[in-house]
This record gives structure tokens, sequence and C-alpha cells, in this order.
């Protein structure tokens, strides 16, 4: 059978639309769809690394930065009160080595019983007289014994010290209360008082002091052979004046720092 003209294509014409779907003109051929699905995993891995990953990230960021700023702050914080321990520790030596020096100086109360301490050192001046005035006695003599006394004791006043004299760095810090003493006895009497003074639990000063000799008295001795016989022996008087240092601030409190001076040029508001 012939046909006569009608068109017939070609079998290579029958096969030319694509077998793929097209969309703006790209064939979606495997491979294409390949890379399209690569780039959607690019896509969808960039956009889930900024909406969820990133902001974990710069948060883990800011935690660690915060982590570090309070351990270095705990760090200076710890080396803040280890500082801090040292200088209590150091004021505290300082505040009883204070005490301790403060302990050496006179205190009212120890001024209240001066008079008598001074006048029992007097008094146990003589007690080495004791036994030989009662074996004169004991013979029926009269003893006639040079015995230490006390002729005056009295107090001149109290002032701050601020004249210098024990040195600037004391001057507001002490005050002194004087006595005018006076006392008489024999050499070795008068040597044993003063001694005995200067074992005084407070801090005392002599000063002014004074020796004149009086009368020449006949004292009754015992010789080495037991004998009652008479001996001349010089009495002599001592006046001085007695210094007592009481310190006009408490040991028990720290004394007041003054403030560093402003850096030059600094301008101090009032």
């Amino acid at each position: 059978m012939t046909l006569s003209g009608d068109f017939i294509p070609a079998e290579d014409d029958l096969y030319d639309e694509p077998l793929n779907p097209v969309i703006f003109g790209i064939e979606l051929t495997p491979k294409v769809l390949g890379i399209l699905a690569a780039l959607a995993g690019i896509g969808l891995a960039i956009f889930l690394f900024q909406r969820f990953v990133q902001p974990v990230r710069l948060s883990n960021q800011a935690l660690r930065a915060d982590i570090a700023e309070k351990e270095n702050q705990l760090a200076t914080q710890a080396e803040r009160l280890e500082e801090i321990a040292k200088l209590e520790e150091a004021r505290d030596a300082a505040l009883v080595q204070r005490s301790n020096v403060y302990s050496l100086f006179s205190d009212e109360s120890s001024m209240d019983t001066l008079l008598l301490d001074i006048n029992q050192r007097i008094k146990n001046s003589n007690a080495s007289i004791g036994a030989a005035r009662n074996q004169i006695s004991a013979r029926g003599i009269p003893p006639i014994i040079v015995e230490a006394q006390l002729k005056k004791f009295n107090p001149s006043g109290e002032a701050i010290v601020q004249d210098g004299s024990l040195g600037e760095e004391v001057n507001d810090k002490l005050k002194r209360q004087t006595y005018n003493v006076e006392f008489s006895g024999d050499f070795a009497q008068t040597q044993s008082v003063l001694s005995n003074v200067e074992r005084l639990e407070p801090l005392l000063l002599i000063r002014d002091f004074a020796l004149s000799s009086s009368e020449t008295v006949t004292e009754t001795v015992l010789n080495s052979q037991g004998q009652v016989v008479g001996q001349p022996k010089q009495r002599i008087n001592s006046t001085f004046q007695l210094d007592a240092l009481i310190p006009t601030g408490d040991p028990s409190v720290p004394p007041e720092i003054a403030p560093p001076p402003p850096p030059e040029g600094e301008v101090v508001e009032e």
C-alpha cells in the first residue's frame, strides 16, 4: 500500500522530546538532580549552622570568656585575701609589740603605789641593821644607828612631752609626771636605795640628782670581839627629780595612719 501526499516522520524524529522534566530550560537529569541535591544539602547545612550551631557556638565562646574572667577574679580575690591575711598578721604582731613596749612605761595605777614602792625600798635598805640593833639593845646600851629615811616625796605636776627632750618621735605620745624626792642614809644605804629604784617596774627617769653630806653620827656597832664600840659615820642626803613616763594613748588601739599625700599637681577638694 502506497501513501501519497502525506509526511511520514523519520524514526529518529519520534524521540526528540526530553525524557526528564525540564525546569527553566534545564533538563533535570540524574546528574543535575545530584548537583541540585548537593547544593540544597549545602544550603540546608549552612542554614542549620547559622540557625542553631552558630548561636550555640557564640554562646559557648561568651560562656568560656565569662568563666575565664570569673577565674581571674577568683585568683585575684584569693591573692587579695592572702595579702589581707598577711597584713592582719603583721598588724597583730605590731600591736603585741606595741603593747609590750607600752608595758615598760608607767600608768595611772602604778602612780598610785609609787610612793609606797619607794618607801618600801628605803625600809628594805635598813633590814641589815636590825640584828645589830637588837644585840646592842640586849646589852642595855641605847643603839645609835644611821637609818635610811624618806624625807620628801612631792608631786610637782604633769605635762605632755613636747620639747623633744626624749626625741622628736615621742612628742605628744608621752606625758611626764614629776616628783621631788629626798632621802637620807649612809653610803651603802644610798647605793641600795638607788639601785632598787631602778628596778621598779614602771619606767622612771632620775634628773637633777644631787648628794650632800649631813652631820657625822657616832654609830654604835659590834666589833670583831662582840664589843659595842662607837664608829663615826657620815649621813648623806640625796635629792633628785623622778619622772614617771605615761603613754598618752591606748596601746590596744592602733594608731591613726595619715592618708598619703596627693600626687603632685592634683587638687584636693575640701
